[in-house]
């Protein structure tokens, strides 16, 4: 009876109710019948669930875990108890539990490495996934490092990914090649293509992952010729290099810092400071004013800060910590912790936050 009465609703109708639902129920709907499959698999009908749902979405955390697999967190706010989570394990078809990385995050997708620098970019929603071909001019992984970013390019509707490579070798056999060389691989082209090397010794960054604010990827890096530190930002749109100044309070050593995002901001976590029980990040509210970076720090009798990571924003209060393998909720407006109890392994390296989407791994137009 219901199905009869939806039958009869113009097709526009329907698709306006749908597109208002959580990416985690279309897939559901998809099974109701072939008319309304075809409908929910659309790429402009996911494109504009993605653009309705994009600012509404509760972030989620993604991570490598001890075991090589691959978990995501859900932060459910309860009135009574504050934050529950719930913890997951993602099992994708034909694909082993040897991940490395989480390397990148936008619209829903995520970059993730596997052993022998193997990339996929993975839906954790939807569980789609994608391997990224190897690049020919790649540096072999032995005597090399590589450090990755990921987004999309609102000018040229495409997603990216860019691989930051240089070689490590303190053999004095090997060749003198100090350049850090710039591929970036087009998802709609499906090719990847090199760029002018990077201005930048990016060492300094640790292999860190680009970090991606305002359709920008973010690393900490060092100026070759004067050996000052800087925030080298590379543009999607125009695949170049400029450079995001830093917070004055902070001076020009970033060697002990960490970039991250909260709440869509940019922001630089440190773990330099007098006292051992205080953690100092700044948050740049406004993209590129360098006027706007704004100090908050996080003090706590049993807090080390040099082994508390800055994962992501709970709450406008409340923000989630890695402590020492254990995960922490601090409230920075009463200035409390409160240790979360999590059916998960613990964060191996680097977690990113994703939100739920239907955006698929695999180019169309329109996706």
């Amino acid at each position: 009876m219901a199905m009869s009465k939806a039958a009869k609703l113009p097709e526009e109708i329907i698709i306006d109710i749908l597109s208002l639902l959580p990416a985690k129920f279309i897939g559901q709907y998809r099974c109701v019948s072939k008319q309304w499959c075809n409908l929910l698999s659309d790429p402009q009908f996911i494109k504009s669930h993605q653009t309705i749902h994009a600012h509404k979405g509760e972030e989620k955390l993604i991570y490598v875990s001890w075991y090589r697999e691959l978990q995501t967190i859900t932060f459910n706010h309860n009135p009574q108890n504050g934050i529950d989570i719930i913890s997951r394990t993602l099992n994708l078809q034909q694909l082993s539990n040897s991940w490395v990385s989480v390397a990148g995050s936008c619209n829903g997708l995520v970059l993730v490495i596997k052993r022998e620098e193997a990339k996929y970019l993975i839906n954790p929603t939807t569980l789609e996934y994608h391997r990224i071909p190897n690049f020919d001019l790649a540096l072999p992984v032995p005597g090399s490092c590589s450090m990755y970013g990921f987004g999309y390019d609102t000018l040229s509707d495409d997603y990216k990914v860019v691989t930051l490579s240089y070689y490590d070798s303190f053999d004095e056999n090997d060749p003198a090649i100090t350049e850090t060389f710039v591929d970036i691989y087009s998802l709609r082209k499906g090719l990847w293509k090199r760029l002018e090397s990077s201005p930048y010794d990016h060492p300094l960054s640790d292999r860190a992952s680009g970090v991606l604010v305002n359709g920008v990827l973010h690393w900490l890096a060092c100026k070759t010729s004067q050996y000052s530190f800087v925030i080298a930002a590379f543009h999607l749109s125009d695949e170049k290099f400029l450079e995001v100044a830093g917070p004055t309070g902070l001076g020009s050593n970033y060697s002990l810092c960490n970039l991250v995002v909260l709440r869509g901001c940019l922001c630089i976590f440190t773990s330099i400071g007098k006292d051992m029980d205080t953690v100092t990040f700044w948050m740049m509210k406004e993209y590129g004013v360098k006027e706007s970076w704004t100090k908050f720090t996080i003090t706590e009798p049993n807090l080390d800060r040099f082994i508390c990571t800055l994962l992501c924003s709970v709450t406008d209060d409340d923000v989630l910590l890695d402590v020492e393998e254990e995960l922490v909720v601090y409230n920075m407006k009463e200035n409390q912790r409160r240790d979360l109890m999590v059916d998960a392994s613990p964060i191996m390296y680097e977690a990113r936050t994703f939100m739920d989407s239907l955006v698929s791994p695999y180019f169309s137009q329109g996706n």
